[in-house]
């Protein structure tokens, strides 16, 4: 029995798999470092006194934390949605009304992209460092833009599997990848 070679969309899904894991994994990390920082800048405090500027780190790292579990969540369909109404309407306005609800959500990180890039250059061009360990500012925007895009590049293959999946006439299920 031959084998079907994979399609351009099927190494799409393995790589935009791939990239989605690992920003959780990283975004993960961001958490588990802010916790941590956390933790001993509490217990210094109790001793001498707590590490100056750990609340700039943990502010910048939940936030790139956020920014990194976007493209799973877009992934694996994590949005909130209400499909009590279209439910009733049966599986095809579901694959269609799930088609127009990612490509609005495709659109709406289009626009953060854009307006974070605007953001991004104002930053890199006035210099703005944090108050206590004057990091420059523009280091935390070049970092969530990259992540944005990530963000977008899953939300434009969401678009194509549920396309793939209308086509065949499959049910978009919650989870990308998983037929």
């Amino acid at each position: 029995m031959a084998t079907v070679p994979p399609t351009a969309l099927d190494r799409f899904e393995r790589w935009t798999n791939g990239l989605a894991t690992a920003l959780v994994a990283v975004g993960g990390l961001c958490l588990v470092g802010a916790s941590v920082l956390t933790g001993l800048s509490i217990m210094g405090s109790l001793a001498v006194r707590p590490i100056p500027g750990e609340i700039e780190i943990v502010e910048a790292l939940c936030g790139l934390a956020v920014f990194a579990f976007l493209p799973f969540c877009q992934l694996r369909r994590g949005h909130v949605g209400v499909d009590l109404l279209i439910s009733a309407f049966g599986p095809k306005a579901m694959n269609w009304t799930q088609l127009a609800g990612d490509v609005i959500i495709t659109v709406l990180i289009g626009l953060l992209t854009w307006r974070h890039w605007v953001g991004f250059m104002d930053k890199l061009g006035n210099g703005e460092t944090t108050p206590l360990l004057l990091i420059p500012v523009w280091w935390g925007y070049a970092i969530a833009l990259v992540l944005l895009a990530a963000n977008l590049i899953t939300c434009l293959f969401v678009i194509l599997a549920d396309l793939r999946d209308i086509r065949h006439g499959n049910a978009i299920v919650a989870s990308v990848g998983v037929h």
